[in-house]
């Protein structure tokens, strides 16, 4: 009887391709970072609080994808009465909208080995808005380590108003550590 098993096992591990494996981010060794322009000048910035689940399985994308969020109060940008005035209502309103969220819709295959585009959902503020961006997986000794950087205007998402001294784009660089679960 096992040796019916089998073949019928390595028949349905050859088609389906390999069970995705699940990630846990893990906050302390990630970083979630943004630059924007202030004044002509790059103003770097972070957010801490990482949470979610990926799914990651390089044989079937189709099982894979991305549900994370960081803390929108837990922004950072060096400066304690900037950070405080980017929690408020005009910014990131973070007593109505505590979580930056993604959520993947796809992911595909890049041209080299390790690299993958992926397709989704930023929300902000609760404005929703489809995203896609490149990024690269590197394997660790628990996990994976997933790295990629986009692009977005602040002023989709309804964070800030028109400034003349304020770039509207916004640059997120993601380097998340995970753990298998």
């Amino acid at each position: 009887m096992i040796k019916n098993i089998s073949p019928l096992v390595l028949f349905l591990f050859s088609v389906t391709g390999l069970p995705a494996q699940q990630y846990v981010p893990v906050d302390a060794g990630s970083s979630v970072k943004f630059v924007i322009k202030n004044f002509g000048l790059n103003v770097d910035g972070s957010f801490k609080g990482l949470q979610g689940k990926i799914t990651f399985n390089t044989e079937n994308l189709t099982t894979s994808g991305f549900n994370v969020s960081v803390d929108a109060a837990s922004i950072n940008t060096g400066n304690g009465s900037r950070d405080g005035h980017l929690k408020k209502d005009e910014y990131f309103d973070v007593a109505k909208h505590p979580k930056v969220i993604f959520v993947s819709t796809k992911i595909t295959a890049g041209s080299k080995p390790g690299q993958y585009t992926v397709e989704g959902v930023f929300t902000i503020k609760g404005v929703s808005k489809p995203v896609s961006f490149p990024f690269i997986v590197s394997p660790g000794a628990n996990g994976n380590l997933f790295m990629g950087q986009f692009k977005i205007n602040r002023r989709d998402f309804k964070v800030g108003g028109k400034s003349w001294v304020l770039s509207d784009d916004v640059t997120v660089t993601l380097n998340i550590s995970t753990v298998k679960q």
